[in-house]
């Protein structure tokens, strides 16, 4: 009679072990599904696209230095331009899935001596370590006469500034680039 009811609670005890296993696994999963629909729902919000639009103004966005040289070793034509982003830019930046990118608009007197109205759009470089000074080369290979490097600088303070989204879209422009130094 002892022995039947030591076998008795032990399957019992047995029974009762399998049943909250079994809650805990549901539990598990259940969790599980929640953490899956948690991470999609931030791979959404990640993916999510901050505009930069009318955010890329003075003092948000500024250029403090905007000079042009030119090698005739190498025929190249240079034009550097420094910028410093405050914090919100570089958050967007970085962690907005936004990018820009910098075209350099020609003034009308020089377009025929560089054969362009404009520069390649060049891609900003993504913004770390909480730097918020960054430097941009808009480079041309170009063969160019002394008189031609002249006229360039001469009219240099009528080049603008388009800067353009991720989408290509232009988002800012600034117009007489020279006079943001």
């Amino acid at each position: 009679m002892r022995k039947r009811i030591v076998i008795t609670l032990f399957l019992i005890s047995l029974v009762l072990t399998g049943c909250n296993s079994n809650n805990g696994s549901d539990l598990n999963e259940i969790e599980g599904k929640d953490q899956l629909n948690t991470n999609q729902g931030n791979e959404e919000l990640t993916l999510q696209t901050i505009s930069l639009e009318e955010k890329l103004v003075p003092p948000k966005f500024i250029i403090t230095n905007f000079n042009m040289n030119y090698s005739k070793e190498k025929s190249q034509l240079f034009f550097d331009m420094n910028y410093e982003i405050d914090t919100e830019i570089y958050e967007i930046l970085t962690t907005g899935n936004q990018e820009m990118h910098f075209i350099l608009e020609y003034h009308e007197n020089v377009v025929e001596t560089l054969r362009e109205t404009h520069s390649d759009a060049i891609i900003a470089e993504k913004p770390s370590d909480y730097n918020t000074k960054y430097q941009v080369t808009f480079t041309q290979l170009i063969d160019l006469a002394r008189s031609d490097v002249e006229l360039i600088e001469e009219h240099i303070s009528g080049f603008n500034l388009l800067i353009a989204d991720s989408e290509k879209d232009i988002i800012s422009q600034f117009v007489g680039l020279y006079d943001y130094n």
